[in-house]
């Protein structure tokens, strides 16, 4: 069994969030329903999840506890700070997932499925990546952010399985990588000059940028190729919450 923590901090406001009159995004209705219980759900229903913490305002989340069986624990100031309160409220013994609280398309096929594909489990860090036609297949006309690599087209994905014995290495130097992860360019650039020129001419591959995040890292990680774009869209403009209420 898998813990789980789900982010679900309240961030800076955005046109979304003003468009929708909240001042955090996870509490979204869409279809009449919060945009984290999409998220709660779908993590309940997946038989390889465990316990759930979901960091943020305990205020909003106190109607969430006993539905979704939650532990609610007080947001901090920043994405790793919140990553850190989750893991010391569950104390995981065993790699635990880290999920965003604004992926509502996300299924209990797709974290399946995930968590396969991280077996045997001797990694530090597992990132999923969805392939540019599997996004576009599931998800036409929806904008986002791909990286072209030897390898294929591919955006990332919302979740990571995380070694928690790992955490108090990678936990200082991951802002920066969560702040980039959505700029491609700016990303390569913090792996070096050499990775930005193999970039911009396409030849950049899975394996070295695995080599190389496990290398500013101090962690072992990997990238894992999943069929599902449901990990891979998350809700932060006004058209990818109308897609949401569209679809869901």
């Amino acid at each position: 069994m898998f813990d789980v923590v789900v982010l679900a901090g309240t961030g800076k406001d955005t046109e979304l969030t003003a468009q929708a009159g909240v001042n955090n995004k996870a509490f979204i209705s869409i279809n009449n329903k919060p945009m984290l219980g999409y998220v709660l759900e779908a993590l309940k229903e997946t038989p390889e999840i465990g316990r759930i913490a979901v960091v943020g305002p305990v205020a909003d989340l106190t109607p969430f506890i006993e539905e979704y069986e939650i532990l609610a624990v007080g947001e901090a100031g920043s994405i790793p700070e919140n990553i850190r309160k989750g893991f010391e409220a569950l104390q995981p013994r065993q790699h635990f997932l880290i999920v965003s609280a604004d992926i509502p398309f996300v299924s209990v096929e797709a974290v399946t499925d995930f968590l396969a594909q991280c077996r045997p489990y001797n990694q530090d860090f597992y990132y999923p990546i969805v392939h540019r036609d599997d996004n576009e297949g599931r998800f036409p006309g929806v904008t986002r952010t791909y990286v072209t690599l030897r390898d294929g087209v591919f955006t990332g994905g919302n979740l990571f399985l995380v070694n928690p014995a790992g955490i108090a290495v990678a936990l200082p130097r991951m802002e920066r990588f969560l702040a980039l992860r959505k700029s491609p360019l700016k990303l390569a650039g913090t792996l070096g000059p050499g990775f930005v020129l193999k970039l911009l001419l396409k030849k950049l591959t899975i394996a070295e940028l695995e080599k190389r995040f496990s290398a500013l890292f101090g962690l072992q990680g990997k990238a894992v190729i999943s069929r599902f774009a449901e990990i891979g869209t998350d809700v932060d403009k006004p058209a990818d919450l109308e897609l949401a209420q569209r679809m869901l």
